[in-house]
């Protein structure tokens, strides 16, 4: 008695299964790595334009003696429209005292939402907030 061999074509479900929890897990992975360069890419926008402030503000100080206490002193800034539409700036301190922060604070404009503050210490250099980790 001959028995007929089935000509079997396709995956079974088994093998679908496995490769489903295999790209599971890889994304599980991936997801927050990629989120994680996202943030550090937008908060890299707002430590650009917060250098370009200081780098204003000691022009402002070496013409006037005083540092600037708001951004509309800055007549020399040149900010990219759609970074200004992205972030609201802010600068902590001025006057004699010197600059102690410049906070950037993201608005609804921004792709991941508002109120998302990356901040410069001016006298220790360093950064803080979101995406600089």
């Amino acid at each position: 008695m001959l028995i007929k061999q089935r000509d079997t074509k396709g995956f079974t479900l088994v093998e679908v299964l496995v490769v489903v929890v295999i790209l599971a897990i890889l994304a599980a992975i991936a997801v927050p790595i990629y989120l994680k360069y996202v943030q550090s890419a937008r908060a890299g926008e707002a430590q650009e334009a917060i250098g370009s402030i200081m780098s204003a503000a000691k022009v402002y100080h070496a013409e006037t003696g005083t540092w600037p206490t708001d951004l509309r002193q800055l007549k020399n800034l040149k900010l990219d429209p759609l970074v200004q539409d992205r972030w609201r700036f802010t600068i902590n301190g001025g006057g004699s005292t010197g600059i102690q922060n410049i906070t950037a604070t993201s608005t609804a404009q921004m792709p991941g939402g508002a109120g998302y503050p990356v901040t410069y210490t001016a006298s220790t250099g360093k950064w803080s907030g979101y995406g600089t980790d």
